[in-house]
This record gives C-alpha cells, structure tokens and sequence, in this order.
C-alpha cells in the first residue's frame, strides 16, 4: 500500500504543508503494523480500525479529505489487522490514581 499523491485511489494533490501531515500521520500507523514492539503494533492496528472522525488525525477523517474509501484499505490492509483480538477492541481502561 503506498500513501502519496500519484496514487490510483485519490484524484486530489497534495499541495499544503498540512495534506502532507495528515499523509505522514497515515503512514505511520502503517509502518507501525510491523513494528517489533506489540503495544506499537496494536495501537496502528486500533488507528486503522477505529470509527469516527472526529479528531482531524483520525483514520476515517484522514480518508474523508482525500476521498479514499476507509473500508477498502482496511480490506488491503487485512492481513496486519486480522490478529487483532477482540480484546483490543474494547476502549483501555482509564488509570486512576490512588487516593
């Protein structure tokens, strides 16, 4: 999967100092699937299967400004997100600091 400006999924150029942030917050939750550490690895794999775009960093949002279809990269990228258990589905808990 390539993230850029020439590629077949998007008509939209990359012009703005802040379109290539948004690329570059795409393209690190992808490098960060093969990451060696577990918890790197499963925080790119919540990025990527999380809903909403409410945050302008999010995935769904990142893919609404490019016009980029979020369930077909997530189908792309289906063999990195597949080990996601259901656990890693649900929210983390919130720490709370003892009194």
């Amino acid at each position: 999967m390539r993230f850029g400006t020439d590629t077949a999924e998007t008509q939209h150029r990359v012009t703005s100092p802040e379109e290539r942030l948004l690329l570059a917050v795409m393209q690190s939750a992808f490098w960060d699937l093969e990451h060696r550490d577990p918890a790197e690895r499963d925080r790119a794999q919540r990025y990527f299967l999380s809903e909403g775009d409410d945050h302008p960093f999010s995935f769904e949002a990142i893919c609404r400004h490019f016009g980029w279809s979020p369930g077909r990269i997530r189908k792309q990228l289906s063999p990195q997100l597949i080990t996601l258990g259901p656990e890693l589905l649900r929210p983390p808990l919130r720490q709370v600091a003892s009194r």
